[in-house]
C-alpha cells in the first residue's frame, strides 16, 4: 500500500487486530489449568518482562535520532539510566530509581 488506510480498510484492520488480540490473551484464561507449560518454558518466560522492557529502552537510549550510536558522556539519556540503574543497585528502591533517573536525565538536559 502506498497511501494511508482509511475507511472499511481501516475497520478491517481494527478489527482484525482487536480480534487476534482477543484470542490470544483468553486462550490462557479459557485453558487455565489444563494447559501447563514445562518447567524450562516457565523459568524462561519469567525473564520475558526484562527482555521487552530493554528491547524498549536500549535504542532510545542509545541511538541518537534513531541513526547515530551516541555513547558520549554528555548524552542525557545515557546519564539518567546510568543514575538510574546505580540507585537501584545499591537500594533495590524502584520509586527512588525512577526519581534519580529523571533527576539526573533533566540535569543533563539543562547542564550539560
Amino acid at each position: 500500500m502506498s497511501g494511508p488506510v482509511s475507511g472499511f480498510a481501516l475497520g478491517v484492520v481494527i478489527a482484525g487486530l482487536a480480534l487476534s488480540t482477543l484470542v490470544t490473551r483468553t486462550s490462557f484464561l479459557v485453558a487455565g489449568a489444563r494447559l501447563r507449560l514445562g518447567r524450562r518454558a516457565e523459568v524462561a518466560l519469567r525473564y520475558a518482562p526484562v527482555c521487552t522492557l530493554a528491547a524498549i529502552i536500549v535504542p532510545d537510549v542509545l541511538f541518537h535520532g534513531g541513526h547515530t550510536l551516541d555513547l558520549a558522556p554528555f548524552n542525557p539519556r545515557l546519564v539518567g539510566v546510568l543514575a538510574a540503574g546505580l540507585w537501584l543497585c545499591w537500594s533495590r528502591n524502584i520509586v527512588g530509581c525512577l526519581a534519580t533517573g529523571m533527576a539526573a536525565y533533566s540535569l543533563a538536559r539543562v547542564y550539560l
